[in-house]
């Protein structure tokens, strides 16, 4: 290239994005209420579950034998195929789309690296370490794009030999990336995405934090794994919060500097959920004419399989309906 020219970094296109907003706004009406997930969640069985869910998720239909995995791999498929359809509609957005989907295949990553890891058994259970061949498992991961996880993840298991770091590895690199990308969509955009994903930041910071502190997580590892740009709290507020003794201190210190003031780590969690839907929904109409509207779709379509996937997992264990509402749906 010669000296004095500049990259410019290719806009979305109106026409695709506008398809794409178009396809958001319809799809949106077809969210689950919650009068509706609380309907499900007094499912009698399973089966029951698959019959009134099959309506609005067709893809459940071709269940043969239901399981409650295969009931999650169906949903979560559907999620997949969704997202893949917006990024054909507006393949100039597909960076922070693929990063949106990829949320949900890191579970599967994460075993295949903590199988390799020797952290998990063949069936995923701790306490049987089979570790797999590292050329297959390493193939496997790159062609899926987890080069820079699985490089990142294995260094801090080997330094802490704490397995619950592999998951929180994956989140933070995802994270990152989706801050990237949006800056690289410029503009509105990047400006409609700000605070949703400065959202995203602080509940992993927070969850981070209080769950690390909690199972006695190493503080310079928690550190180490933080995000310390692009959120809320500060570099000096995230190091003091792992400074304090017990969860307890850390939620209040948390509070002290600008977080929901709630009692216990679980309530501030959902609190957060509550944010980040909320946001959500704010994201979805004050970005109709941009990516706000497709992004914040796709996170509500993401939230409600998450909800319809416990759901399921507490129909299936006989839990009461009214309990299964209070603890499962925000």
């Amino acid at each position: 290239m010669r000296k004095g020219l500049k990259l410019i970094k290719p806009k979305l296109k109106l026409t695709e994005l506008s398809s794409a907003v178009v396809k958001a706004s319809a799809r949106k009406g077809q969210l689950l209420s919650d009068q509706q997930l609380i309907d499900l969640a007094a499912s009698r069985d399973l089966n029951d579950f698959l019959n009134r869910a099959k309506e609005r998720y067709p893809i459940l239909a071709s269940s043969v034998t239901p399981s409650l995995r295969e009931v999650e791999d169906l949903l979560l498929k559907a999620f997949i195929d969704e997202v893949d359809e917006f990024i054909k509609v507006c393949p100039d957005a597909s960076q922070i789309l693929l990063l949106i989907k990829r949320e949900v295949e890191e579970g599967e990553a994460v075993d295949l690296l903590k199988r390799y890891l020797g952290i998990l058994g063949a069936e995923g259970k701790e306490g049987q370490p089979k570790k797999e061949g590292a050329e297959n498992v390493i193939k496997q991961l790159s062609t899926k794009g987890f080069n820079l996880e699985v490089k990142e993840a294995s260094h801090m298991f080997e330094k802490y030999k704490v397995p619950g770091m592999i998951d929180a590895v994956f989140a933070r690199c995802r994270i990152l990336k989706m801050l990237d990308a949006a800056k690289d969509l410029g503009g509105g955009s990047a400006r409609q995405l700000k605070e949703y994903l400065k959202l995203k930041v602080d509940v992993f910071n927070v969850v981070t934090v209080l769950r690390g502190i909690r199972n006695g997580i190493d503080r310079k590892a928690l550190e180490e794994i933080l995000i310390l740009h692009g959120g809320s709290l500060s570099k000096e507020n995230l190091r003091d919060a792992l400074k304090q003794a017990d969860v307890q201190k850390a939620l209040n210190y948390l509070k002290g500097v600008g977080l929901p003031k709630v009692e216990g780590a679980r309530a501030m969690e959902r609190a957060y959920e509550g944010k980040v839907s909320n946001l959500l929904t704010r994201t979805y109409y004050n970005g109709y004419a941009g990516m706000g509207a497709i992004v914040g779709y796709l996170e509500l379509r993401l939230r409600e399989v998450r909800d319809l996937i416990r759901i399921a997992n507490a129909v299936s264990r006989g839990m009461d309906p009214r309990r299964i509402a209070q603890d499962f749906i925000y």
